[in-house]
């Protein structure tokens, strides 16, 4: 008889108990199938807002929904390429058996936070099923001999008419067009996870005073409902507009690096005895925005750290724009190299930033799900405030992508596409009526030029640099001459991040125009520092049209009040620093 080696019979047994596990998952129970959804070939599962006004619904519209039903699926998975559910656990079973009227929306959010981070687990989703208003006429009295009720309120302790479902108690009311007058009613559901979560959309409720469950090797998850009949806050127009003063501030918010859950510093410098990430971020943010009060908040990616963020992506993307939100001032966004490495895509992070409240974030045409061509290349512009038509700057924002595809050849880091700075050459020729005006633009990893220390036109000279320069510029050995493009587009200033422990701003003389190159400097806790120490910061931008100029100055975490390394860039057309 042959022996195996001990290495060999070590992952022989791990496989029979891998087995053993995943056929006891398998047969426990028959196979859940996946519920029919809603039938749209009915009339009136959709109607004008004329039949919401004669039903007396004034605010209803056909977005709203009735929650009739909640459960949730126990599955299995075998790391990210498998998952089989085979338990379904609801609330009330008996209400959906043939009944083709309603659907099924399932949240994609793992309760047990084992998918995407172990080989193999259970997993557990939550559902809903719901019905339209309309189909609550259509119905009528038949919706009772159904059993038919819609969900009223979400409570930790029992309550008259409420059935218990995992450590919260749901409370169910009877429906009808009278009753939809006078009572509130939930209308779509939505789960965040960590204690330090944050629902930032007005129209939106968080429980945020007891967890829907809590495992034990999972950040807590918490219940976010909306009522049917309620508005999203309206935010505005979203135009961007210099002040009275002829100024317009602009903070840029580089690597929060924020996560599921609070999480522990990294890096925290100067060092305290107790420091919680995520928390210790916002409050700085929270500080600059109330000091500065900007027109403009950009984020210039990495600000969800993909690996924390595994279990729910939006919970962290809701986390990072809850404060600019908060003080109604609008954003854009771009992507880093880590903001999609959680739960989340970059076309699904992407979706969701593009319609939050005050988001400037658009997709251009030419987006792809792929990541070819980046996802949210788009171009603004600030106008006067003495004539509405004519911009008085021009902000440009591009995806810089983030692995290269090609490592064999250019390792490293990916780089803006050729494809990309040629659309907004043709934007910029063709779209934009007025081309006046100071131009900044943002993305998150240095252009290659970001290298040129040493001066272009004068040999033996330095080129003029303003900040902190403590480690190797991480830019893409390919070069895609986007600087060429940014030149030709008359664009004054470039911002990124990438790098948290620069924060230079350098005149590069390669192009005649000699741009100023700048890093935002890590902002987050979250992110790595190092290089003997270096202390979160955020950067700030100020264009002032009237002196035709950009300032920029910076703020640390540990003194928010105080600022450094003051830069008067233009002067006319002649870079100056101070």
């Amino acid at each position: 008889m042959i022996r195996l080696p001990r290495l060999y019979q070590r992952y022989l047994l791990y496989l029979v108990v891998f087995v053993v596990i995943a056929l006891f998952y398998f047969l426990q129970a028959p196979r859940v199938e996946e519920h029919i959804g809603f039938d749209l070939a009915l009339p009136i599962s959709h109607v004008d807002n004329l039949w919401f006004q004669n039903k007396g619904l004034e605010g209803f519209s056909n977005d709203d929904k009735l929650v009739v039903n909640i459960g949730y699926d126990e599955c299995f998975h075998i790391g990210r390429f498998y998952e089989g559910c085979f338990n379904r656990h609801e609330l009330k079973s008996t209400l959906t058996d043939g009944h083709q009227y309603l659907q099924r929306k399932r949240i994609h959010k793992d309760l047990r936070g084992s998918f995407g981070r172990r080989w193999f687990g259970k997993s557990e989703y939550l559902y809903y099923d719901v019905l339209y208003p309309a189909l609550v006429d259509y119905f009528g009295s038949n919706l009772e001999k159904l059993n038919v009720e819609a969900v009223t309120g979400i409570s930790k302790y029992p309550k008259d008419k409420s059935l218990p479902f995992m450590d919260v108690s749901i409370t169910f009311e009877p429906i009808s067009i009278e009753l939809l007058q006078k009572r509130s009613y939930i209308s779509d559901i939505n789960i965040l996870f960590g204690v330090d979560c944050i629902q930032p959309i007005a129209n939106w409720t968080l429980q945020k005073e007891f967890p829907l469950v809590k495992y034990r090797y999972s950040e807590p998850a918490y219940l976010t409902y909306k009522f049917v009949g309620t508005r999203p806050v309206d935010t505005g127009a979203q135009r961007l507009q210099e002040t009275d003063e002829g100024k317009f501030k602009i903070v840029q918010l580089a690597d929060l690096h924020l996560g599921v859950g609070e999480s522990e510093c990294i890096d925290e410098y100067p060092k305290h005895e107790a420091c919680k990430a995520d928390p210790k971020t916002e409050t700085f943010v929270q500080q600059v925005l109330d000091i500065e009060k900007p027109q403009l908040v950009v984020f210039t990616g990495d600000q969800i750290m993909g690996d924390r963020s595994i279990q729910d992506s939006e919970t962290v993307l809701l986390k990072a724009v809850a404060p600019v939100i908060a003080r109604k001032i609008p954003w854009a966004m771009v992507w880093g190299n880590h903001d999609d490495e959680g739960s989340l895509t970059r076309w699904q992070l992407s979706e969701i930033a593009s319609v939050l409240p005050y988001s400037l974030f658009k997709f251009s045409p030419h987006d792809t799900h792929d990541n070819t061509f980046g996802v949210g290349n788009y171009i603004y512009q600030i106008f006067s405030n003495n004539d509405t038509e004519v911009p008085v700057g021009t902000l440009y924002f591009l995806d810089s992508h983030k692995y290269s595809t090609v490592g064999k050849i250019y390792p490293g880091y990916d780089w803006i596409k050729e494809s990309q700075w040629k659309y907004i050459e043709d934007y910029h020729d063709v779209s934009l009526k007025f081309k006046t005006g100071l131009s900044m633009a943002f993305f998150h990893i240095p252009l290659p030029e970001y290298l040129n220390i040493e001066s272009k036109t004068h040999p033996g000279e330095k080129n003029p640099l303003i900040g902190m320069y403590k480690e190797g510029v991480t830019a893409p050995k390919y070069n895609s001459e986007g600087i060429t493009t940014l030149d030709r587009l008359s664009v004054d200033v470039v911002s990124c991040g990438h790098d948290h422990c620069n924060d230079y701003c350098l005149r590069d003389d390669s192009t005649p125009n000699k741009i100023w190159l700048c890093y935002g400097g890590g902002g987050g806790e979250g992110g790595y520092a190092g290089y003997g120490g270096t202390e979160r910061r955020i950067r700030i931008y100020e264009i002032n049209v009237n002196e035709n100029n950009i300032h920029t100055w910076k703020r640390l975490n540990g003194s928010p009040k105080e600022i450094f390394d003051f830069q008067s860039m233009l002067d006319g057309n002649s870079p100056e620093s101070v």
